[in-house]
């Protein structure tokens, strides 16, 4: 399963292979986590929201649409991807709305490492120099702080870019926006930030 492609694996999903649909989630487990943590600012909150995000994945895969014109697996994995963030950004939205805290809690730039343990992009190492630790702890709550002031859509649009690497076309299909407010979310995202926070973006 795992030199499988993304496109082949929800192929043998929609036959019912349950070891197919484990190993697709299981690729999308942390992106969809560090999404609706995004939202929710709650842990608990956001596990909850995953396991949402993976029932509607599964709930809606037989509308996703195999293209056969595209050659390579690259880009089969890429669509698949780009479907898969625009189902998870329609069910975290959904939640926010059904919120009574109608807006993004937290940027906080908390990810999950390879043991599904949350991280703050702390220095583990022991022997790092104690200043350098100081400082490195002094950017993150900087950066933290700004991007709780971004507005939500120029949190989004730099979150896919950024953090899950998408394109602008793959972005506006997923926030379902013109290209060129893909690109006016991100630049005056970017500028925001660099703005307060100079070099250290």
């Amino acid at each position: 399963m795992l030199n499988l492609t993304d496109e082949e694996l929800v192929q043998k999903v929609l036959k019912r292979n349950f070891e197919a649909l484990g190993e697709l989630f299981k690729r999308y487990e942390r992106s969809f986590y560090n999404l609706a943590y995004r939202f929710t600012g709650d842990h608990l909150d956001a596990e909850d929201l995953a396991s949402e995000i993976f029932l509607r994945i599964y709930r809606y895969l037989p509308s996703f649409k195999i293209n056969p014109s595209f050659a390579k697996a690259s880009e089969n994995t890429r669509k698949f991807k780009s479907w898969a963030m625009k189902v998870a950004a329609n069910t975290c939205l959904t939640f926010i709305n059904q919120s009574a805290k109608n807006k993004l809690q937290s940027a906080d730039l908390i990810w999950m490492n390879e043991e599904g343990e949350e991280i703050r992009l702390e220095i583990e190492d022991k022997k790092v120099n104690l200043q350098e630790d100081l400082e490195k702890k002094e950017i993150e709550e900087k950066v933290r702080r700004q991007m709780l002031k971004l507005p939500r859509n120029h949190r989004l649009a730099l979150y896919f870019y950024f953090w899950e690497d998408l394109s602008y076309d793959e972005i506006a299909k997923i926030m379902e926006v013109p290209l060129n407010t893909v690109r006016t979310n991100i630049k005056r995202g970017k500028e925001r930030l660099e703005k307060v926070l100079g070099d250290l973006v």
